[in-house]
């Protein structure tokens, strides 16, 4: 029989009537006069087809089958009362997996901040940084990918969007460079050397990964390209390659190793870096922690500027 046609409102008058076996104590506890328990154990022993409660002298006691009841009663209500208690998401005791949509660079620029954070916040939490499909609202809807940290060019609108910082896109070469002593350069005056670019796909032209940027450094298919941002850019180490990364990336790698960066002199748009999710899922509390991490794990690159 569908459930719809019981009178749900019986279960914590039967769990009453069980742990007090008493209609007296059960109407005194769930605060009903005596006649409505009365009542409502008679509509519980026709819905059960048994008795429940036994007189026996001046006190009363559970049938075979009330026993039995008494604990599976007592734990559905118990999971009804959990069914209404808001949801928390306690970081420090989480044991939960998130699956993070980042190109590689961004994975790296938040390392620095993300990961002493988990070890300190949330050590059962675990990340799984992967590429940004460009059918990325299939994976989020699909719950395939958690959100996702990466360039906003216009694609997914249908994506709740949350910006954070604009990268500038500038010229990344070796410290030693021909070019490296300039303040700028145009795309023309970069490309008469040989220039490395990122392209995440097996083959564009058959299996397409990526959709145009909008940004015509970042658009351009060289000779050569690679599957990673940041390996474009470690590439021109020691060598006369050059190539266009995000400022983000080319001054964290720069403090480290000898690469040298040029603003460009064109119109290229700077990358409006933020964070995307699916409405659906974005209420959830472990979801909002999430977008809380993955902002703060990046709101020290707010300062740069074109």
């Amino acid at each position: 029989m569908a459930l719809r046609t019981k009178n749900l409102n019986l279960i914590p008058l039967l769990q009453a009537l069980l742990e007090e076996e008493s209609v007296v104590g059960a109407a005194r506890k769930t605060s009903l006069s005596q006649p409505a328990m009365s009542g409502a154990l008679a509509r519980l022993r026709e819905a059960l087809n048994d008795p429940l409660l036994l007189r026996s002298g001046r006190s009363m006691y559970l049938t075979p089958r009330a026993e039995q009841l008494r604990t599976r009663v007592n734990r559905v209500c118990a999971e009804i009362e959990d069914l209404f208690e808001p949801v928390v998401f306690d970081p420090a005791t989480a044991e939960q997996k998130f699956v993070i949509g980042a190109p590689d660079y961004l994975a790296y620029l938040i390392s620095k901040e993300l990961l002493p954070r988990l070890a300190r916040e949330a050590p059962g939490v675990k990340l799984r940084f992967v590429d940004v499909p460009v059918d990325l609202p299939e994976w989020l809807k699909n719950g395939d990918i958690d959100l996702a940290v990466c360039g906003n060019f216009g694609i997914w609108r249908e994506l709740e969007y949350e910006p954070i910082f604009e990268d500038p896109v500038v010229a990344a070469m070796s410290a030693s460079h021909p070019l490296s002593m300039k303040r700028q350069v145009s795309l023309e005056q970069l490309l008469e050397y040989p220039f490395l670019a990122f392209d995440p796909s097996i083959d564009r032209f058959k299996h397409p990964s990526r959709t145009d940027t909008g940004i015509a450094s970042f658009d351009f298919a060289p000779q050569v390209t690679v599957g990673q941002i940041n390996n474009a850019v470690l590439l021109t180490l020691e060598t006369d390659f050059v190539t266009a990364a995000p400022k983000s990336l080319v001054e964290a790698m720069a403090r480290r190793l000898p690469l040298k960066q040029l603003d460009f002199s064109g119109d290229d748009p700077p990358v409006d870096t933020g964070i995307f999710w699916m409405k659906a899922q974005g209420e959830a509390p472990s979801m909002k922690w999430l977008r809380t991490v993955m902002r703060e794990s990046l709101a020290g690159y707010s300062s740069i500027r074109p």
